[in-house]
């Protein structure tokens, strides 16, 4: 697996500077970067259809760069779910911790009675 994720990560890294270098050689409108580094040594080495070849070849490398981040994303994300997957289970509780669930009716509070009233007794006059 982890061959498979290196060579994975090695052609995402040729395609994408392979991309690049492909966008900068196509011709402009106005002969900009592409000119400086040779878009007019492209044209004198394809032909007069050196922009088609360009701009193909400029699709085919940014579909392989899409399909390898694809990959790339899917190969990483099974990563986090295995770990998930191997984390030990959480240690029971002792039995002296464990509670039992508390039933709603024993938290209803009785009524109270109203208290009975105690005689009162005059006090004895001297």
């Amino acid at each position: 697996m982890i061959f498979l994720k290196a060579l994975f990560i090695v052609v995402e890294v040729l395609s994408c500077l392979l991309l690049i270098g492909l966008v900068l050689l196509q011709k402009s409108k106005s002969e900009g970067l592409g000119l400086a580094f040779g878009a007019g040594a492209g044209e004198s080495l394809f032909g007069a259809r050196a922009g088609n070849v360009l701009s193909r070849a400029t699709v085919i490398l940014g579909i392989v760069f899409m399909a390898n981040s694809l990959l790339l994303g899917v190969l990483f994300a099974q990563k986090d779910k295995t770990l998930m997957e191997q984390a030990p289970a959480p240690a029971a509780q002792p039995a002296a911790m464990q509670t039992q669930p508390i039933d709603p009716v024993d938290l209803v509070v009785p009524e109270q009675q109203p208290a009975a009233e105690v005689p009162v007794e005059p006090a004895a006059s001297m």
